[in-house]
């Protein structure tokens, strides 16, 4: 039976695949995300809960969004990769600028934390990957949270244009990734730009599950992957990657390990997370939870909770993998660290003039998959429910797992 068949079939019997879902809990397992905690906010919106309205009434308005928007290719870029094929993913370093003092412009020269608007737009590649991600994510989401299958449809056409049909594809690598004109056609910091295909794979995972996407996609969709992850251990850009001491490593292993799992690889998944304490955590985090490396950057609040977003899908990745990496100390003190500083910010010792004051929003999903995990009070969720009360991750997280 075809979802479209399944779905008029449910409307005839007065039910949506968002309330069949969850009443027989079939939420199927996810990487990423956790399907325990989507049926309890499924349950929640079923029952009347205003808590998560908000939440709730953002997600269906971006996914309104995405239902009309086009599907998304790399192939649409204006400008070629060096290899001339337009497959080839390409993005540009974001904070390199022109150089004043040549005629031409080469080689180009870096300003940290000023984002250059060349690497925007329809020339290249790196904002069209990300609201490809969003598109997929939040069609799927709707879907499950009980918008009509057409969400669901749209959602399966953006995987197979940007990741299976011939002519549309993005071929599996990063060579020309973060690249700077006059200096490199691609660099090891360009694998950061798909930190977010997690998305794609966990919204691939619910798509399957409801019949939206068949298992010959969803197959297709693990061999694309499966020649990413070859790519990324094997090509010199990846290799470099690897070996970076900030949070660039910590997403090389976020999105490697998640990589891993989506192919089934699981056995090569949980070797590289027993390292991540001694290879990430470690170095990266001081006993009292300051990340040296990203506060010395221009955006010094921005660049630690950024690099906890890595590392909390780490320890997400590590709970159903055999490596507790919510017990380490020095993640834990990390996420206090910067939790302590959104709540008294006049504390924070590291304003810049490119970011004078923390930015609490960006601490939430950190702290909503803290508490989910540990079952520990986080207190700044308090403010943040009230400020930030259409954030979509109050549907993902909010809900007690741990």
């Amino acid at each position: 039976m075809t979802v479209r068949r399944r779905s008029l079939l449910l409307g005839l019997l007065g039910l949506s695949m968002s309330q069949v879902q969850a009443a027989s809990g079939a939420t199927p397992q996810l990487l990423t995300l956790d399907g325990p905690a989507l049926d309890e906010a499924r349950r929640r919106l079923a029952a009347g809960d205003t808590g998560l309205a908000a939440a709730h009434q953002a997600l269906r308005t971006r996914a309104a969004r995405a239902l009309k928007a086009p599907l998304r290719s790399v192939v649409d870029k204006t400008l070629a990769p060096p290899s001339g094929s337009r497959n080839d993913y390409l993005s540009m370093g974001p904070y390199w600028w022109p150089n004043p003092a040549t005629p031409n412009g080469l080689p180009y020269i870096r300003r940290d934390g000023q984002r250059n608007p060349q690497v925007a737009g329809e020339a290249l590649d790196a904002d069209r990957l990300q609201a490809f991600c969003r598109d997929v994510f939040d069609l799927t989401l709707a879907h499950l949270f009980g918008a009509p299958v057409g969400h669901a449809e749209k959602a399966v056409a953006a995987l197979r244009h940007w990741f299976l049909a011939p002519a549309t594809r993005m071929r599996p690598h990063l060579r020309y990734a973060q690249g700077i004109p006059g200096i490199v056609e691609g660099r090891a910091e360009g694998l950061i730009d798909t930190r977010n295909l997690w998305m794609a794979i966990d919204a691939a995972l619910l798509l399957n599950a409801s019949g939206a996407l068949p298992d010959g996609d969803l197959a297709a969709l693990r061999e694309w992957f499966a020649e990413f992850v070859q790519w990324m251990q094997t090509s010199a850009i990846g290799r470099d990657e690897d070996a970076a001491d900030n949070n660039h490593g910590m997403f090389f292993d976020a999105q490697l390990v998640n990589y891993l799992l989506f192919t089934g690889q699981t056995g090569k998944a949980a070797d590289r997370l027993a390292t991540v304490q001694a290879r990430r955590f470690a170095p990266q985090i001081e006993d009292d939870g300051r990340m040296p490396r990203e506060l010395a950057r221009t955006r010094p609040f921005h660049y630690c909770a950024f690099n906890l977003e890595a590392a909390t899908r780490l320890a997400q990745y590590g709970r159903a993998n055999g490596a507790d990496l919510w017990r380490d100390p020095k993640l834990l003190r990390a996420i206090a660290f910067l939790q302590a500083a959104a709540l008294s910010p006049e504390r924070w010792r590291h304003a810049t003039p490119t970011e004078p004051a923390p930015d609490a929003d960006k601490l939430l999903p950190i702290l909503l998959m803290t508490r989910f995990a540990t079952g520990a009070d986080q207190p700044l969720l308090g403010t943040l429910s009230t400020s930030s009360a259409a954030a979509v991750d109050w549907l993902l997280w909010n809900a007690p797992g741990a």
